[in-house]
């Protein structure tokens, strides 16, 4: 990840694979329990290697809250399915962006691409937030 401050539309490839996570900062926290945010990706990750990796995602999504801090992920409509071995790579890439720029808050999009695509298409989007 670059250093600094998150860019307003950073466009994170997975290597080794065909997607891509859009990230989007929502804002600085102050004062944010990083540990505990760590915590909440790290679970989100173990809780996602309990699936078969070609299993779909139910269709509500996914979510886990921790105290005040929360993650959520949810299908883009009718442009295909989210796996949870797809959400396992997205969730590692996540670690990364957390470890590089801790006290923002921000959403995400899940990009998928076919062969040399320039833009690809959203499967799934979702936001990782301090709730007061």
């Amino acid at each position: 990840f670059p250093p600094g401050p998150p860019e307003p539309h950073y466009l994170h490839p997975i290597i080794d694979s065909d997607l891509a996570i859009q990230f989007y900062p929502l804002g600085f926290i102050p004062n944010r329990n990083e540990t505990l945010v760590k915590d909440v990706v790290r679970q989100a990750l173990y809780e996602s290697l309990n699936y078969r990796t070609t299993a779909k995602m139910p269709g509500r999504g996914y979510k886990l809250q921790e105290r005040e801090f929360l993650l959520s992920v949810a299908h883009s409509a009718g442009v295909g399915d989210l796996t949870w071995g797809m959400w396992t790579v997205v969730l590692e890439g996540m670690q990364g962006y957390v470890v590089a720029y801790p006290g923002y808050d921000y959403q995400f999009e899940i990009r998928k691409y076919r062969g040399w695509e320039i833009a690809g298409y959203v499967i799934g989007a979702g936001f990782v937030e301090t709730r007061a």
